[in-house]
């Protein structure tokens, strides 16, 4: 999409800029892998293979998460390097039917303590017509292996399409009557608000980190192009604000229109469109007023932008080559010599039975947890992310220890917390129950 295709207010020309630094980057998918580029497109950096992969995204520190195929959630460091994997569950859809567990539109909070995620399923309930799209929204804590559960912060049916608005709200699109809303993390189905209802569908979008700009998806098909929006009120505390004042939009339409991805100062935006992954900047954005300065392709067999304000990385990440060692020739005895060293074995820890009772919590309740060496152990109690409590125990010998928590006075009784073991650098994660 070039330029003469964005409306520009009476009376105005688009100002000349100069290039989009490259202190920031964006992550995106090109010929089935996830990228990193500086905006300029000076620096890109390949950080993964194999292909399949889809649904990038990144915190403000640079850790980037996508899915390989239909999952799991993959986390990474920003050249590359896996971290850990979430698996998500499987979750009921609006028609009563069960979505598999196939995450797709990730979102990282820009502190990188959340993800938020879709799932989209072709409906064709029995007495009905087939083609209708079932989605939902949900949501996890980052740093776990299994999804935070459904009931922590709820099935959101209809809508899909997640970006944040701040680390604890979010963006959310589609559904009939409520094509841009949002949505205040916490327990509880259908708990988005419509912000936006427009004459016609409104599809994924986002504001700036000011909350002052408003980018959308409208239409579809051959018609679909770019909305652009200036925001009144304060987007990041209302529920919800007032309705943005319109400015602008696209004028030809391009059906591959999607992903609008603002910079992280609010006046660059990348997206993808026909031509590929397109970045502009714009220089007036308000109410009936628009002026941007030239147009700029990426990558033209680009998709699914998503611009943060980490640096792309020197290089990707390259696993150790594996050691092999050398054969001695035919017949001949093996060399005198010191004993070759062996490598350490990786440091694994897991939990043992766990009986959350919410007595046992307000003593400070025991947790035996299996380690493989000696050395220092910790355990914290999580509720929604929150730190509630954390015990420390050192291992004398490879084997079971026993972490003891510190007391927690507030009544637990039904809720649901994360229990974050760490040893030597491993780490997992289990979810109980509180009785």
């Amino acid at each position: 999409m070039k330029l003469p295709k964005i409306l520009l207010a009476a009376g105005l020309a688009a100002l000349a800029l100069p290039a989009v630094a490259s202190a920031d980057s964006i992550v995106y998918i090109d010929q089935g892998n996830v990228w990193s580029s500086s905006p300029d497109g000076a620096r890109k950096v390949q950080l993964t293979t194999g292909g399949g992969w889809h649904s990038p995204t990144q915190a403000d520190d640079g850790t980037v998460a996508a899915v390989q195929g239909t999952g799991p959630i993959v986390v990474m460091a920003p050249d590359g390097r896996p971290l850990h994997t979430i698996t998500t569950p499987m979750a009921r859809s609006g028609d009563g039917g069960t979505f598999a567990a196939r995450p797709v539109e990730l979102s990282f909070s820009p502190d990188g303590s959340k993800l938020a995620y879709a799932y989209l399923a072709y409906s064709c309930p029995p007495a009905s017509s087939c083609g209708s799209i079932q989605r939902s929204t949900f949501y996890t804590a980052a740093d776990v292996t299994e999804a935070t559960p459904v009931d922590v912060y709820g099935n959101q049916f209809s809508v899909s399409d997640p970006e944040w608005v701040s680390n604890s709200r979010t963006l959310v699109f589609g559904g009939f009557g409520s094509q841009v809303s949002i949505d205040d993390l916490g327990p509880g189905d259908y708990s988005q608000k419509p912000w936006m209802v427009p004459n016609g569908d409104m599809g994924d979008g986002e504001v700036t980190r000011d909350g002052k700009r408003l980018a959308v998806t409208f239409d579809y098909g051959a018609n679909k192009k770019l909305a652009f929006f200036a925001v009144k009120g304060d987007v990041k505390t209302e529920f919800p604000p007032a309705y943005p004042d319109a400015a602008c939009s696209t004028t030809g339409g391009d059906e591959r229109l999607s992903d609008p991805s603002w910079s992280p100062d609010g006046s660059g935006l990348a997206y993808e469109s026909s031509a590929g992954i397109e970045t502009t900047r714009f220089t007036q954005l308000g109410a009936d007023v628009c002026a941007t300065g030239d147009d700029h392709v990426l990558t033209a067999s680009g998709s699914e932008p998503d611009w943060g304000p980490a640096d792309p990385p020197a290089a990707a990440y390259v696993p150790p080559a594996p050691q092999v060692p050398a054969t001695p020739p035919a017949g001949a005895a093996p060399a005198a010599g010191p004993a070759s060293p062996t490598a350490t074995p990786r440091a694994t820890a897991r939990f043992g039975t766990v009986q959350a009772t919410a007595k046992a919590l307000k003593k400070g309740m025991a947790v035996k947890v299996t380690v493989s060496a000696a050395g220092k152990v910790s355990v914290t109690a999580t509720l929604r992310g929150k730190a509630l409590a954390t015990g420390h125990a050192t291992a004398k010998r490879a084997g079971s220890v026993t972490v003891k928590l510190p007391k927690i006075k507030k009544s637990l009784k039904g809720k649901r917390l994360t229990l974050k073991l760490s040893f030597k650098g491993a780490s997992m994660s289990k979810t109980v129950t509180v009785h």
